[in-house]
């Protein structure tokens, strides 16, 4: 009787598993979009994945993608190790949401265009990036 107590006991307990240096993520893109000259474009969603390389720095694989090859850098990791977050990205419990405006420079009026993505994702074994 005791040993199904402790059974059921543990299968209660969340397992979870913190994020930390080395981790490898693989994510799927739920949304993607963009505004260009006041338009709303919606891209089909994408695969990507990255890594942890250090505490201040994620890297982006290098397969064809939004994130092709992309380094952000995390500005602050809780201390959960559930969370972390940049100037235009954060990660939260196996959320990913990125924002970015850029400004293309013109001789007239400069054109701004934000893109917007959120993706979920998940830790997978190492396989290379």
């Amino acid at each position: 009787m005791r040993k199904l107590f402790w059974i059921l006991i543990l299968s209660l307990l969340p397992f979870c598993a913190f994020s930390k240096v080395g981790d490898l993520y693989y994510c799927e893109m739920t949304q993607a979009i963009e505004i260009k000259e006041g338009k709303l474009i919606k891209y089909i969603p994408q695969k990507f994945k990255f890594r942890i390389v250090n505490k201040d720095l994620i890297q982006f694989g290098a397969d064809s993608n939004y994130f092709s090859g992309t380094e952000l850098k995390i500005i602050d990791f809780s201390e959960n190790g559930e969370q972390f977050y940049g100037d235009n990205f954060e990660f939260s419990f196996g959320s990913f949401y990125f924002a970015e405006v850029f400004r293309w420079p013109s001789d007239d009026v400069d054109t701004l265009t934000a893109t917007a993505v959120s993706a979920e994702c998940s830790a997978v074994e190492d396989y290379s990036v």
